[in-house]
């Protein structure tokens, strides 16, 4: 089978270049000179740890629920 494979690939390839020589196409024009373009701006400096002030505990809600009931019977006890 590999045998068939590469016997088609063979001729293939040698039909291709008596069909397309190397060198025949047309080349075309050479491409023109990058364009210079200004560097974005880079964004403001900030803390690779997130906002610059303490974060208030209070203002979201609870990440684990059951934690709000367990610390309510604490402050109960």
């Amino acid at each position: 089978m590999t045998d068939l494979i590469l016997h088609l690939a063979a001729r293939m390839r040698r039909w291709l270049d008596r069909r397309f020589p190397p060198g025949a196409n047309p080349g075309g024009t050479p491409p023109s000179a990058p364009v210079a373009r200004p560097a974005p701006r880079l964004p403001a400096h900030r803390s690779p740890y997130g906002l610059d002030g303490p974060l208030d505990g209070n203002a979201g809600a609870l990440v684990r629920p059951y934690l709000g009931d367990a610390l309510l019977h604490e402050f109960a006890a």
